[in-house]
């Protein structure tokens, strides 16, 4: 029982850090479309967000399975806990890098969400 526990431990937390991997790309491309002014690595920035989006949603699954049918205590509720907290946080990050790359669309084109404001 406590195997598969911890194998569904060891999911999650490479769950959560392959999210932040990607939040951390999205980071650096936002900020390298706006610094080079790159209509395609915005367009890639935003695109690429519905894996965090989705991966957020599966850390979440997770977390609620192992509270649901493992029932855990002290430290591995705390880690559960943080893990859930933490990939808020990370898709929030990762919405502010697709928030840089739609202005960097926006400056370039004039367009926010396909509507001209300019």
């Amino acid at each position: 029982m406590r195997s598969r526990f911890d194998e569904q431990l060891a999911e999650l937390n490479a769950t959560l850090s392959k999210m932040a991997a990607l939040v951390q790309n999205a980071i650096a491309r936002a900020t390298e479309a706006l610094v080079r002014q790159d209509k395609k690595i915005a367009e890639a920035v935003i695109t690429a967000d519905d894996e965090v989006d989705s991966m957020e949603k599966e850390i979440e699954r997770l977390c609620l399975m192992l509270l649901l049918q493992q029932q855990p205590v002290a430290g591995d509720l705390r880690r559960i806990s943080a893990a859930l907290k933490i990939s808020t946080d990370l898709e929030r990050v990762g919405d502010h890098a697709v928030n840089i790359a739609e202005w960097v669309l926006f400056s370039l084109t004039g367009m926010h969400k396909n509507r001209r404001i300019l």
